[in-house]
């Protein structure tokens, strides 16, 4: 299961560079395209746009797998200490879950805008594989969540900020 999640935060790390790679590359060319040559690019902003959404929404698997995500945490001293290794696994257990829900609502959204013929509003993409990123990222955060509360040493330290 290590290796698992060690190749899957890889595979998305990659993902979400390629996408700010995107981001970056289309923002550049629009910028230049039109200072310097006083042309403009079409869609370079929707690009951008989906590029930027793609990696935040693969971002929310990277933070989790290293322990960076945002959680509130005025709660941690409210029960006993000896609690504690049974409360983190309850909280990933109920984390999965959300995620799992929240993954199946995004496959149904995915569903509707297929079968609906959405399109992505001045570019006429079709919505449905933009959004496709959506049940991904959660249900990849819902396996996420469950490995670390079957095996709590797969989950890594959280990072303090202070």
């Amino acid at each position: 299961m290590r290796l698992f999640l060690n190749v899957l935060f890889r595979l998305e790390a990659v993902f979400a560079s390629l996408a700010y790679v995107v981001v970056l590359g289309a923002m550049m060319a629009g910028i230049i395209a039109r200072e310097f040559f006083g042309i403009s690019f079409l869609y370079t902003n929707k690009i951008a746009l989906f590029g930027a959404i793609f990696a935040g929404m693969v971002g929310l698997g990277l933070a989790t797998a290293s322990g960076n995500h945002i959680r509130p945490k005025f709660t941690d001293g409210w029960m006993p200490e000896n609690w504690q290794s049974t409360l983190k696994r309850l909280g990933d257990v109920i984390s999965g879950c959300v995620f799992c829900v929240a993954g199946y609502i995004s496959a149904l959204l995915v569903q509707s805008s297929y079968e609906v013929e959405f399109l992505v509003p001045v570019v006429d993409w079709p919505l449905w594989w933009f959004q496709l990123i959506m049940p991904y990222a959660f249900f990849s955060n819902a396996l996420r969540h469950f490995a670390f509360a079957i095996m709590p040493s797969l989950k890594p330290e959280e990072e303090m900020m202070e």
